[in-house]
């Protein structure tokens, strides 16, 4: 039995050499934990890194300039109040509707091509709507207006879907942390760009904003022409149309994105809401709109904070889901202290909460917000990888699209329900469900890994059961394995198992 062990294990070791020595003869990089490996980047790396970080700031800096004074110019240019929240609808429907065609067609249109075009084409639509400062009043500007954010968005879908795959291919073993860093970027956009775009408004007006931020992310395009790597030959490869349907077949995705969809939901669900509420709460506050503004922002701050130590973490411990069920539990508890929720209404003494408690929650949210986002992309991954799907880019940028849909998707409904149900309810309504949401998935979340965690374990009793001398009916082995299917657990025929827990057991 020591011998067949020892054979086992040198076999091992043979195979891990084998696999680091194709790797690094394709100019790979291969990495087996986090930490100073990311100090120590390659060129291909780093100019990737480079060009996703500027991206993701130019991105989210162009979608959040207009935010402080979008409002008030519609009111001049006779546009209601319904046609101004149009503006910014439209966005998130062609961001949720486009980015599953994109995906799916990123191997075929080239990630890098697809990177820089979709860059470029966010920064001659910004730069337009700048122009829309001596455009007609009415229905010609809410068209014109309509119309642009729409193409920003099919940019903002290009651009996004071929930034995460690249990041997920350059630094498979680091995932999370890439996406942290990339995350951070995003938040770093969203926090000063309603900032730097209402001091360019009271400077220079309505245009100056946007001659400022298109510009400088059509520079950002053309220096990504240049500077992101080329794509190797072999990753030019045709698509794979019913891979989407494959990744919706693996019960965790559908179950992590839905939690990601929960999230953006609460958020965007806050928008146009969050504001009243406060003032409700706290009449200091009334017409107060830099401290309106300060609550919006904490949570981007939190987030923005929060996105590389949670990739970090991720990355280093590897317990993924862990992260995203207590990412929804913060979340959670962020919702039941802006509300708050009904149980906690008593604790307050006007029984309509605080302005802490909105700040203290918003703080919370960025950081749930951080876990959820960070975890899900990375597990994702994993997932599909590990229930046999390709370990390449058609896979990375199904997945991304994925990702912006179920984000999009939140967006776009999130402030829809969010005011119908405040219009008809008190805040706190609100709360409870946003509550009530997270918790449910949460809950969904932690069932799903116990019943995993359930068939795993009496696989690895039949396992050790099958690595002795003992004889193995095959109705035995067809009762578990059929088990591992109704869960669609990435399959496991009996001679890896024997193998594996024979090495177990050696080692």
């Amino acid at each position: 039995m020591e011998r067949r062990c020892k054979e086992i294990h040198d076999k091992k070791e043979g195979r891990d050499e084998e696999i680091e020595d194709e790797k690094e003869g394709r100019g790979e990089t291969v990495k087996k934990h986090t930490g100073e490996e990311l100090l120590k980047l390659s060129s291909r790396q780093k100019s990737s890194l480079m060009n996703g970080a500027l991206a993701n700031i130019a991105l989210s800096a162009c979608y959040s300039v207009m935010q402080p004074f979008l409002r008030d110019e519609a009111i001049k240019k006779d546009v209601s109040l319904t046609g101004a929240g149009a503006i910014f609808g439209c966005y998130e429907v062609v961001m949720f509707s486009c980015s599953l065609i994109i995906g799916s067609q990123l191997s075929r249109i080239g990630s890098r091509r697809c990177f820089y075009t979709g860059t470029f084409v966010i920064g001659v639509s910004s730069l337009s709507f700048g122009l829309l400062g001596a455009c007609p009043p009415g229905d010609t500007f809410l068209g014109l207006a309509v119309s642009i954010r729409m193409i920003e968005s099919l940019g903002a879908a290009m651009m996004l879907t071929a930034n995460y795959a690249l990041a997920t291919k350059e630094f498979r073993d680091n995932v999370a942390t890439a996406y942290g860093f990339l995350e951070m970027c995003a938040g770093f956009g969203h926090v000063f760009g309603p900032l730097v775009g209402g001091g360019l408004y009271q400077l220079g007006g309505f245009g100056l904003p946007f001659f400022v931020t298109g510009p400088m992310t059509i520079v950002i395009a053309s220096v990504a022409i240049f500077t992101l790597p080329n794509e190797n030959k072999d990753e030019e490869r045709p698509s794979d149309y019913g891979q989407l349907i494959k990744l919706a077949k693996i019960p965790a995705i559908p179950l992590e994105q839905l939690a990601v969809w929960v999230e953006f939901f609460g958020l965007c669900a806050l928008s146009p809401t969050l504001g009243g509420h406060l003032q409700n709460v706290d009449a200091s506050i009334q017409g107060n709109h830099i401290m309106i503004g300060l609550a919006f922002a904490l949570c981007g701050i939190f987030y923005m904070c929060s996105v590389p130590l949670v990739g970090f973490i991720t990355d280093k411990y590897n317990h993924r889901k862990v992260i995203i069920v207590s990412g929804l539990i913060v979340t959670a508890l962020s919702f039941t202290l802006i509300g708050p929720w009904v149980p906690l209404t008593e604790l307050f003494p006007n029984d309509k909460g605080a302005a802490w408690a909105v700040f203290l929650g918003n703080c919370l949210c960025g950081i749930g917000t951080a876990s959820i986002t960070v975890a899900v992309m990375a597990d994702c991954v994993n997932e599909a990888v590990s229930h046999g799907l390709p370990d390449s880019i058609i896979t990375y940028g199904n997945l991304s699209s994925i990702f912006n849909t179920s984000m999009g998707l939140g967006n776009f409904i999130g402030p829809i329900l969010g005011t119908a149900i405040v219009e008809h309810n008190p805040f706190s309504t609100l709360s409870a469900v946003l509550t009530g949401l997270c918790l449910g998935e949460a809950g969904l979340l932690v069932l799903y890994c116990g019943i995993i965690y359930a068939v795993l374990r009496r696989r690895r009793k039949w396992s050790r059961y099958s690595s002795t001398d003992s004889p193995i009916d095959s109705a035995t082995y067809n009762h578990i394995h059929n088990d591992s299917s109704l869960l669609l657990l990435p399959p496991t025929p009996y001679p890896v198992l024997q193998e594996h827990y024979l090495q177990s057991e050696y080692e």
